[in-house]
């Protein structure tokens, strides 16, 4: 089964290249659109929701750290970028709104290891896997 459209989500940390260079490799053994959305917190006095990067249209004035360094970062692939999205908000409400708005069929994350404890009672990522529309990759990170 081949995956048309991979959304990477993604925060700005160490393992970040590591992310965008497996995310970027799966999306081109699929033939896949590669997108990458994160959260930017410069944008915290915006309305809640996904905004698209528009490198065209966008105003000097609105270059956000955050979204200058993912662009950077995204420079580094050798595989075409569809959409660079960032968001404000709740993680998990707005990835499921960016999923069924770019019609994605694969959702790339990092997971850090954890114990049984951790796994079963506090794991952020427990609840939005419960809800997720689309197939999920996670990546193991090593801490």
């Amino acid at each position: 089964m081949g995956y048309k459209h991979l959304l990477l989500a993604v925060n700005l940390d160490e393992y970040a290249e590591y992310l965008i260079s497996k995310a970027a490799e799966q999306a081109r053994i699929h033939h896949a659109l590669f997108s990458v959305i994160h959260m930017d917190p410069d944008l915290g006095h915006l309305e809640v929701g996904v905004r698209e990067y528009d490198a065209v249209n966008i105003d000097e004035s609105e270059h956000y750290e955050s979204v200058a360094a993912m662009r950077r970062l995204l420079k580094g692939t050798n595989y075409p970028l569809y959409k660079h999205l960032f968001y404000t908000g709740y993680l998990e409400d707005q990835l499921i709104t960016a999923i069924s708005q770019f019609e994605v069929d694969l959702l790339v994350l990092g997971h850090h290891q954890c114990n049984l404890f951790r796994q079963l009672f506090l794991s952020p990522s427990e609840p939005l896997v419960r809800q997720m529309p689309c197939d999920l990759l996670l990546l193991k990170l090593n801490d």
